[in-house]
């Protein structure tokens, strides 16, 4: 929660500004052609997928996906690296299967 407030004001204190950075998605998010919800969807990227980004503009990323460049909310990117490892390390990983007793 705070390295989300945190990653939060950051971004806000540096609306349109340049960087590059990576992170991983925190669900699956729609990747759009500009920052904001009205712009067109070209694609939805799912969980744990990392992404790369080098700008910030009004609490979107832009970032790189497929070789092609995008938009996705910033509610849905985490810079940790570690926030994936503990989900399978990007991968999908099928829930165990239930054992009856």
């Amino acid at each position: 929660m705070i390295k989300k407030s945190l990653l939060a004001a950051t971004l806000l204190a540096m609306t349109g500004a340049t960087m590059a950075a990576t992170g991983w998605t925190t669900a699956a998010v729609n990747f759009r052609d500009g920052p904001g919800a009205n712009y067109y969807k070209i694609g939805s990227i799912g969980q744990c997928v990392r992404v790369d980004w080098d700008q910030a503009q009004n609490g979107w990323y832009r970032v790189q996906w497929n070789g092609r460049w995008g938009w996705v909310s910033g509610r849905y990117v985490s810079t940790d690296a570690g926030y994936c490892g503990n989900r399978g390390g990007g991968r999908y990983v099928a829930p165990a299967p239930r054992s009856s007793y």
